[in-house]
């Protein structure tokens, strides 16, 4: 059977079979326990206090787990692997530029001091988070997948001049008004290879689908600026993730006249438009698909394809009819096929 510690609820029931008159071994079995853990219990945790020139010993729940819980953590403390001249000697290095895998060979081949990697990061996460220390800025963050720790330096200055999804009008937040896209990349067999640029109107849903030859900062800038040139005049703002594709973003301000906001890291559904965009074009371009091989015709079909596909959220109308304020028939007579449907039919 495992260990337990007794809980907070344990003790207030101790607490009050004490003031019953119930002796350890009626506590013990009223709670399940082994009458050598309430004895100890009792002993460790009493209070004692001078009154009226007598010694009285009482036991109160809540004072009783605040000492237990100083002792556990207490232990936890004399119990760490790096302590004293060990832990001078592991943050001189981590502040030369060492990684943990380098002083933790160094100190077996040189000291025969055996110490895992990851015993030295435990240390740098008590730091950043106990003492506010700057050993988590001598990590390398590239090769750590865990990313633990924010990229102080590099993480301020991508965050420069951009605008806070936080920022963002009402109007947009509330799909009140047309013109407040989502911006984001599918991609395809390689990162960097070709990709869908995809942009999504908040309020309508209508879609937008470019091919871009390389995900790269230039590429998606010159492919958004081709994508919205037909809506230029009602174009209010962008919002896309903090990927490095989407950086330089004061530039494309510039040029379009409108402001790109950024949403937090790792928080998709702060742009939840475009990421069920992307999963509708997922039914099509498939995970690990080398979008560089599909025919070009491919973006256009599936601007169609989903532009003319009624959608539940907007009360069945389509996209193409809520951005355009268009009513059309698409079930009079011969039904009508739009994009891809009738591209995989020819």
């Amino acid at each position: 059977m495992a260990h337990r510690q007794l809980s907070l609820d344990e003790r207030y029931q101790i607490a009050a079979l004490r003031r019953q008159g119930c002796g350890v071994c009626e506590i013990a079995r009223q709670l399940g326990r082994a009458a050598s853990t309430i004895g100890r219990e009792l002993r460790r945790n009493q209070t004692v206090r001078e009154w009226g020139g007598k010694r009285v010993v009482s036991y109160d729940s809540r004072m009783a787990h605040h000492a237990a819980m100083r002792r556990r953590r207490q232990t936890g403390v004399a119990r760490r692997k790096i302590q004293g001249e060990l832990a001078k000697l592991v943050e001189q290095r981590l502040l030369d530029g060492w990684s943990p895998e380098h002083i933790c060979g160094r100190l077996q081949l040189e000291l025969d001091v055996r110490l895992c990697h990851e015993t030295i990061y435990q240390h740098v996460l008590r730091d950043a988070f106990e003492t506010r220390g700057i050993l988590r800025y001598a990590l390398r963050f590239g090769g750590y997948k865990q990313h633990r720790f924010r990229r102080s330096r590099h993480a301020q200055r991508t965050r420069r001049g951009k605008h806070h999804i936080a920022d963002r009008p009402a109007a947009a937040n509330d799909r009140t008004e047309l013109g407040h896209w989502e911006r984001d990349c599918v991609l395809g067999k390689v990162d960097n290879d070709a990709a869908l640029l995809t942009l999504v109107d908040r309020k309508s849903r209508y879609a937008k689908v470019i091919l871009v030859e390389r995900v790269a900062v230039a590429d998606v800038a010159e492919a958004t600026i081709k994508a919205l040139a037909p809506h230029r005049a009602t174009t209010k703002s962008i919002t896309n993730d903090n990927g490095a594709e989407f950086q330089r973003a004061p530039a494309l301000e510039t040029t379009l006249g409108i402001p790109i906001f950024f949403t937090k890291p790792s928080a998709p559904w702060q742009r939840g438009s475009i990421e069920n965009l992307n999963g509708l074009i997922r039914q099509y371009v498939p995970k690990g698909t080398d979008i560089d091989a599909l025919p070009r015709w491919l973006p256009a079909a599936l601007e169609d394809t989903l532009n003319h596909r009624p959608r539940k959220v907007l009360g069945y109308r389509t996209p193409h009819e809520v951005f355009f304020g268009e009513r059309m028939e698409l079930l009079r007579g011969e039904l009508l096929r739009f994009g891809l449907e009738f591209s995989r039919q020819t």
